[in-house]
């Protein structure tokens, strides 16, 4: 029974005898009864459970409220079985059973017991969830997952096993359109990372991730295919699958470079393969000289692991060193004892390693180190213990922790970089290349053979990829060719002038070519123009040259009459202006601003007759102008046949604003010149009256004259030498590279293109987020249940898994705090 505290306060209002009582609308009387007790008073009674709650008092009536709760909050026992409780409170029905109109006001109660429910959505929301944690696609069949979904969502109807793969096939396609439209917008080339997976079975799948740029400079990293191949080892394999990928997302001219794992004895051949093969259908850059390139992070992972197992021997012995102090904490206090007896200032704490990761073992024999002088005590107190290293045995391990920490640090700088772009992994390999190769020439014995087995591995990589690498780092305005020159100096020697031309080559050869290719003019260009420069279509920006006049005009003839000039409108738009880029802004004209066309001049008077032209016949009269008579007559224009339109100034840079005054009234005449050349600078004063400039009486005339020359005939820098000859960017820890190219792309929009792709370039497969410590340095193993499944419902797992990782957060869920709405 239901206390009455449990009731909102009661009404005060009173029925009037007699009168008609007003049909109850509230939902909750699909679910309750009135029935009358003793006393004149009625209770409200559940037809499900047959509880009952207060509900009048004589002429009191209590609110619904309580009786809400019960039925929405699922206090009612049998509620919770029926698959169509939630529809009670939003359906009525009157007492003839036909449906009544819906209640104008509506009752909401804690956030999920009114949430909507969605059979689509929640069925997609399911996918995504298999897909994103790798859930075997049967978890929909398996009983205890059922249950828990019921409990949640009885309405929610499961799907078997090929609903749910025909979801997650719908999820992959539209995920995959939305990444094609990203590729298509995309304004660089895209440069791939191959993979191999290998299954039980003789069948083999190929993964593609593209790498690329985009327009607002981000660097993105998405999965293109996961393919199965028949013979995934086989010389064409990766061929075909590249090419097979390019056409399925319409990039067959957009592929810049591919980058392999570091399987050498198929490395050579699957890059000399794939050169051959892709070269026929694409148009690769610099002739393939940076096509193929190998992962940075496996060759960490190839060096680390054999300089591991050249003292497998020794590893072993720590290993079980550290086994037998772990063993029992009286041997750990026991060792703890000695290791401060000895003073031993170590704060490391022994640990085994996995061996999976060459991290952990690095780490390993570090602390163990440290330790050496306690393990050996350790053997000649405790007659249980006898697999102490002895003192070669610890020399040996010193010298493998000094070049294993070179990887380690390396890795971890990778790791540690948000956004690593191709910039990054020069600075790290020659340091190491260098380390290593000043390691072989040393001499000591132990020190020296380790060095060269860890060598051999890594100059391989050096010569395979140190110009792809040298050409990133340039890309770098913090370092440009000036560390390349550095570091070759240190590892060449004599020979590093050599080596840095090669690289000088390689870079103005691969500018070259992206010079030749046409520059989109995309609106960015047009907005900051007149900030930068009036050709953004061009390969090269012009340099600014600083001059304090205009430069004459040569030799230009104008061929043909001007036609009339009809209520001061030019007839026909003025030509581009080449090369002539604006030092200083333009001032505001007053009173006479010139809008995009000229406005019109009415009723114009000349105060004087037009004197005749020589060579230079007007075919109509000019129309008057009002208010703007020249004070002089224009003087005649000899040799000069005026053509319909103003003929491009080439090479003239105004230097300094070309000021205007009002009524545009000269206030010299123009003297005439033989080759139109301005004998003196144009200027104008307050009232748009021609003025002589200060220049022209100073004695200074061929001064001036000197300098538009120079002006004019100095030559112009292309992009590439323009930034190479700039002062380095002083180089500070918060630097950002793209945002850095994303603010110089006006400055240079060719150079820029070719930073976009090179900075792209994928140096290590590893995506970020990842361990670069595994020792998986050749194909994957796809498990048994993947390798079952067929292989479209294989890719579309893979591919949208990696998809949706990018997409924004899904929305917060509805909050659980109760929201209380009267009907």
């Amino acid at each position: 029974m239901g206390e009455p505290s449990d009731t909102e306060p009661v009404s005060n209002e009173v029925t009037p005898p007699g009168s008609k009582r007003r049909r109850k609308k509230s939902m909750v009387w699909e679910h309750f009864t009135v029935e009358a007790v003793s006393g004149g008073c009625t209770r409200a009674c559940c037809k499900l459970c047959k509880q009952t709650f207060a509900y009048s008092s004589g002429s009191k009536i209590a609110g619904t409220s309580h009786l809400k709760r019960h039925i929405a909050l699922g206090s009612c026992p049998k509620i919770k079985s029926q698959e169509r409780a939630q529809l009670a409170l939003t359906s009525g029905t009157n007492a003839d059973g036909g449906t009544t109109d819906p209640p104008k006001r509506r009752y909401r109660l804690s956030g999920f017991a009114n949430a909507t429910f969605d059979q689509d959505l929640s069925y997609t929301y399911l996918a995504k969830m298999i897909i994103l944690h790798d859930y075997p696609l049967h978890i929909v069949e398996q009983p205890a997952f059922i249950s828990f979904i019921e409990s949640l969502q009885p309405r929610f109807r499961m799907v078997d096993v090929n609903g749910i793969e025909g979801e997650i096939l719908k999820i992959y396609q539209k995920e995959k359109q939305n990444l094609m439209q990203a590729f298509g917008a995309m304004p660089g080339r895209v440069s791939l990372t191959i993979g191999l997976w290998m299954t039980s079975q003789t069948l083999g799948y190929v993964s593609l991730m593209g790498q690329f740029i985009d327009t607002d400079w981000k660097l993105h990293r998405r999965m293109l295919n996961f393919m199965m191949v028949s013979s995934p080892h086989s010389e064409n394999a990766l061929s075909e699958a590249i090419s097979a990928s390019l056409s399925d997302w319409n990039m067959k001219t957009k592929l810049f470079t591919i980058t392999l794992d570091n399987n050498c004895s198929s490395h050579d051949i699957y890059s000399a393969n794939l050169r051959d093969h892709l070269s026929n259908k694409n148009t690769l850059m610099l002739k393939g000289q940076l096509f193929v390139v190998r992962c940075y992070a496996h060759i960490l992972n190839i060096v680390s692991q054999d300089v591991i197992a050249s003292i497998h021997g020794i590893i072993y012995n720590i290993r079980e060193s550290i086994k037998f102090v772990k063993a029992s904490p009286a041997r750990e206090e026991r060792f703890a004892e000695i290791a401060l007896q000895l003073e031993i200032p170590s704060t490391k704490t022994l640990s085994l390693d996995v061996t999976t990761q060459w991290n952990t073992t690095y780490l390993m024999l570090l602390a163990a180190l440290e330790y050496k002088q306690a393990f050996t005590v350790l053997e000649t107190c405790d007659d249980n213990y006898n697999e102490a290293p002895s003192s070669d045995d610890w020399k040996k391990v010193e010298v493998v922790c000094t070049y294993l920490k070179l990887l380690y640090d390396s890795a971890n700088v990778v790791m540690a970089t948000a956004e690593p772009t191709a910039n990054i992994f020069f600075h790290e390999a020659w340091k190491i290349q260098l380390e290593l190769t000043n390691a072989t020439l040393n001499e000591d014995a132990i020190v020296s053979s380790i060095a060269k087995d860890m060598h051999e591995k890594f100059d391989k990589y050096w010569k395979d990829c140190s110009l792809v690498l040298a050409i990133a780092v340039v890309m770098d305005p913090r370092f440009k060719m000036k560390l390349v020159e550095f570091s070759f100096s240190k590892i060449y020697g004599a020979d590093a002038a050599r080596y840095v031309k090669v690289v000088n080559d390689a870079i103005h050869e691969l500018y070259l070519e992206y010079v030749a290719q046409p520059l989109p003019l995309t609106p960015a260009y047009i907005e900051q123009g007149e900030d930068n420069d009036m050709n953004p279509m061009g390969n090269d920006y012009m340099n600014s040259i600083e001059n304090d006049s205009l430069p004459p005009i040569e030799n230009n003839e104008l061929s043909t009459p001007m036609p009339p000039v009809e209520n001061n409108e030019l007839s026909t738009p003025m030509p581009p202006i080449e090369h002539n880029e604006l030092s200083t802004p333009m001032p505001p004209i007053e009173n006479n601003e010139l809008s995009t066309p000229m406005p019109p001049i009415e009723n114009n008077e000349l105060s004087n007759p037009m004197p005749p032209m020589e060579n230079n016949e007007l075919s109509t009269p000019m129309p008057p102008m009002e208010n703007n008579e020249l004070s002089t007559p224009m003087p005649p224009i000899e040799d000069n046949e005026l053509s319909t339109s103003m003929p491009p100034i080439e090479n003239n840079e105004l230097s300094t604003p070309m000021s205007f005054i009002e009524n545009n009234q000269p206030s010299t005449p123009m003297t005439p010149n033989d080759s139109n050349q301005l004998s003196t600078p144009m200027t104008f004063n307050d009232n748009n009256q021609l003025s002589t400039p200060i220049s022209a009486g100073d004695g200074l005339l061929d001064f001036e004259m000197y300098l538009s020359e120079m002006a004019v005939n100095q030559p112009t820098k292309p992009e590439l030498e323009q930034y190479l000859e700039e002062s380095l960017v002083p180089r500070i820890q918060e630097f950002d590279i793209l945002n850095w190219w994303k603010l110089n792309t006006l400055k240079y929009p060719t150079l820029s293109k070719m930073a976009r792709d090179v900075l792209a370039i994928p140096m290590s497969m590893i995506s970020t987020g990842s361990s670069i410590f595994g020792t998986g340095t050749g194909s994957r193993i796809l498990d048994e249940y993947r390798s079952s499944m067929c292989p479209e419902t294989v890719e579309a797992l893979f591919c949208a898994k990696d998809w949706l990782q990018y997409l924004p957060t899904m929305a917060e869920p509805p909050s659980t705090a109760i929201v209380k709405m009267e009907y």
